[in-house]
Order: structure tokens, then C-alpha cells, then sequence
């Protein structure tokens, strides 16, 4: 019968030293090296691949290998970074000219009407020219539900319903680029104010029918902020995602400086591994690699 035997660990002095430092999962500079989301098993597979390569002999190589992992790791995030740099400029170019030129539209309009109205003073237009803030949009959003389960109730109220469409569209008075709720509200309240004798000739609306009308436009307000926000949402969702990925590069608010910073990293490997294969090639008795005449 065989006898089996239970295992007695390494015996060379090499096998001993490399046993020792098996508890070490990461390499010493791991720690710092990662930030928050980036995956450690990623790191660990570049370590191991430079760990294969390099074959280092004793301590000071394998601190050498381990800067020089911390380095590669930093080049990979600089060319991450860079990458979110020009997404940052490209991609959401389309939506922002969009909102831009809205409100430049609307502040052109105001200021064409105050140059033909003596007197007037441009103030905000309400919150609906906000609405890429989110918590105005929501607002906007409530407000008008408010406002279409009162007219539902009690039908149309001026008392009740103009303070609301004022928060929301500023005052009626001032100058605006398009036709808005408030002006659909308004036309609707004067044909529903009218006398029967003055609806009798042309064909008005009737007061139910005016009504409806307006529940219907709040319903289709509702509705285009809704999508609006939905189209917003995913932009908005990348483009923190492209900034969270952009602040990674520390001190890089531009892409001149992100390569800066790119190519001091790659300077700094190119130092290390020339250290390093000094450092080997001396451990081992080898003359050391010939100086290429560069100062480091």
C-alpha cells in the first residue's frame, strides 16, 4: 500500500520566501492606487501578468514591480479620463445649443419688448423656463396637476387658477416667445365669460366646452414634461457618468493637461523599469545595462 505523506510546505530558501507572502493578495500599493468603483480584480490581473513577466527575486524588486503596476494602472485611467474628456465635448453638444437657444430666444423677446414698451422691466418668465432643474420641473409638474383637478371640480377660476399659472409661466403682462398654457387659459376664460346674446352670431365655445379645452392643454403640458424628462433623464445619467470617469485624473480640467499628466506617467514607468532591470540584473551578477546617455 502506498503510504501517503501530508505536505511539508517549501524547503528551498526562494519556495520559503515566496510562501511567506502568499496572505498578500494586493500589491502594496493597491490601496492607494484604487479609487471607488474601479475593480480590484482587473488590478490584480495586471499585477499578476507583470508579476509572470518579471519574475521578481527579493523585496526591493517586487516593491519596484508593484510601483510600476500603480503606474500602468494610472496610464489606463489617464487614457479613461482622456476618452471622457472628448465625450464630454461632443456628445451632449446637440442637447445643450438646444437649451441654450431657447432661453436666448426668450431673452431676445423680452428685450425687443423692451425696447417698443416704455417702462418695461424684463423679469423671469416663470418656472417653466427652468425646467432643467429638476426640482422645478417636478414643481411645475405638481402645480399643474393643482391646477387641473380644480378646473375638473369647479371649472374655470380665474381667483384660483391665476396665481398658479402665473408661478408657473411669470406674468401674463410680459412678453414671451410662444403661445403658452396661460394664453390658452386666458382666450378660453373670456369666450366662457361671454353672453349668450354675443355667443348667439359667431360660433363660440360653449362654457363646458372651454373647460374642456383647457383640461385638455394642461393634459398635453403634462404630457410634453413628462417627455421631457424622460429625454433628459439618459442625457443627464451620462453626463455624470463622463464627469465622474473626467475627475478620476486628479488636477485635469483640460485635455492639455490630461496628456501632461499622461506622458509624466509614462516618463516615470520608463524610470522605474530601467530601475528595476538594473536592480535584477545586479542581484543575479550581471554587469548592469549599458546608460544610453540620458540624464533621468
Amino acid at each position: 500500500m502506498t503510504k501517503i505523506r501530508n505536505p511539508t510546505g517549501p524547503r528551498t530558501v526562494v519556495g520559503k520566501r515566496r510562501s511567506s507572502r502568499n496572505a498578500t493578495k494586493f500589491g502594496i500599493f493597491s490601496k492607494s492606487t484604487l479609487l471607488e468603483g474601479e475593480s480590484r480584480a482587473e488590478y490584480e490581473s495586471l499585477r499578476k501578468a507583470f508579476w509572470k513577466s518579471k519574475s521578481p527575486g527579493d523585496e526591493f524588486e517586487e516593491i519596484l514591480l508593484d510601483k510600476m503596476v500603480s503606474n500602468c494602472w494610472r496610464q489606463c485611467r489617464a487614457l479613461i479620463a482622456e476618452g471622457a474628456e472628448i465625450r464630454k465635448n461632443s456628445e451632449f453638444v446637440e442637447f445643450d445649443r438646444q437649451q441654450k437657444e431657447l432661453k436666448e430666444a426668450e431673452e431676445i423677446t423680452q428685450r425687443w419688448y423692451a425696447k417698443t414698451r416704455p417702462g418695461f422691466v424684463p423679469e423671469p418668465v416663470g418656472f417653466m423656463w427652468s425646467i432643467e432643474n429638476p426640482g422645478v420641473l417636478e414643481r411645475c409638474t405638481e402645480i399643474l396637476v393643482e391646477l387641473q383637478q380644480g378646473i375638473e371640480a369647479t371649472g374655470l377660476d380665474l381667483d384660483r387658477d391665476g396665481p398658479l399659472l402665473e408661478i408657473i409661466y411669470g406674468d401674463p403682462a410680459k412678453a414671451h416667445l410662444r403661445k403658452t398654457l396661460q394664453d390658452e387659459y386666458s382666450e378660453a376664460l373670456d369666450t366662457a365669460d361671454l353672453t349668450e346674446e354675443e355667443r348667439a352670431r359667431p360660433r363660440y365655445s360653449t362654457p363646458e366646452e372651454c373647460k374642456q379645452h383647457v383640461l385638455e392643454e394642461i393634459g398635453a403640458e403634462i404630457a410634453r414634461l413628462e417627455q421631457y424628462q424622460k429625454d433628459r433623464e439618459p442625457v443627464e445619467f451620462k453626463r455624470s457618468d463622463v464627469e465622474i470617469l473626467r475627475q478620476r485624473v486628479p488636477d485635469s480640467p483640460g485635455l492639455d493637461r490630461l496628456l501632461r499628466y499622461a506622458s509624466s506617467l509614462e516618463r516615470a514607468f520608463d524610470r522605474m523599469l530601467t530601475q528595476y532591470d538594473r536592480a535584477q540584473r545586479m542581484r543575479k551578477g550581471q554587469p548592469p545595462p549599458q546608460s544610453d546617455g540620458k540624464i533621468s
